[in-house]
């Protein structure tokens, strides 16, 4: 088993555990030398977030038409993975993320301020937000958006992170076994946002 999916399928139950996938959702995916592979729709409801190397599906290479070979319909979450790995080819995980203080932001449609260390993390300089693709695309011009709006904001970075307005968190990283640290920022950033807007500060 390489690597990087070990670390993975690791990982998964401490992401369960920390409500970051959780029975209504949440999806996790990373990039080898044999294409994109993606944990199944049904993880959670069926599974409860037990994977084994055999559970994930595979799409075989990178493109739209090497996923329809594989003869499987790839949904939009999973393409939003893919493109979102797409942004940087050091970027070999990702995870669609249900911490409800980051999902907060993506279902109002917010792009959620980085302050501080977070901006040290993401390495964004001192104006970085994390960006929100807008429900108003169609799916073909969501993908485009997504990765335009990563790549400027996050090109540069060992972590990408994007806001899906109504639908989703997605955050890529190039290791595995740091993840959990880049979420742990960003749902507690979100969290403090969310208190802070309820004051009215």
């Amino acid at each position: 088993m390489p690597d990087q999916m070990k670390k993975m399928l690791e990982l998964i139950p401490q992401l369960h555990l920390s409500g970051y996938l959780d029975r209504s959702g949440g999806t996790v995916a990373l990039r080898d030398q044999r294409g994109f592979l993606v944990s199944p729709e049904n993880a959670g409801e069926l599974m409860k977030w037990e994977l084994s190397e055999e559970d994930l599906v595979l799409f075989p290479g990178e493109g739209e038409a090497s996923m329809a070979r594989a003869g499987r319909r790839p949904s939009r979450m999973n393409r939003w993975l893919r493109e979102m790995l797409a942004v940087r080819k050091e970027w070999r995980c990702c995870v669609q993320t249900m911490g409800w203080g980051a999902m907060s932001f993506a279902l109002a449609g917010r792009e959620l301020p980085l302050h501080n260390v977070s901006q040290q993390i993401f390495n964004t300089g001192k104006s970085g937000s994390v960006p929100v693709v807008p429900a108003s695309l169609d799916h073909d011009a969501q993908g485009e958006k997504l990765r335009e709006l990563v790549s400027h904001a996050f090109g540069s970075s060992n972590f990408g992170v994007v806001l899906v307005e109504g639908e989703a968190v997605v955050i890529a990283g190039t290791d595995t076994a740091l993840l959990p640290a880049a979420l742990d920022t960003i749902e507690g950033l979100a969290r403090a946002q969310q208190w802070l807007l309820s004051t009215g500060k």
